[in-house]
């Protein structure tokens, strides 16, 4: 069974309800991408990949904006 791009971006949207928490997104990106990393496509592997690194500093952080972008460019796929 493959980890559709639909159920990864439900699952990344759980962890803003109750706030936007860049490290709470970062740790859900990191536990998805344990958990399905070889179902998932090469796309949605860079998408998790950003979202990891926002725990690696201000650089790499994004707006709850860019965010909901990537969600909805997640959910394109």
């Amino acid at each position: 069974m493959t980890y559709s791009a639909k159920e990864m971006a439900a699952e990344l949207e759980k962890e803003v309800i109750g706030g936007y928490d860049i490290s709470k997104i970062s740790k859900a990106a990191f536990r998805i991408y344990q958990d399905h990393g070889l179902e998932i496509s090469e796309a949605m592997d860079r998408k998790l990949l950003a979202l990891m690194a926002m725990d690696e500093g201000p650089e790499f952080e994004m707006t709850e904006a860019e965010f909901l972008e990537t969600i909805a460019e997640i959910k394109a796929m």
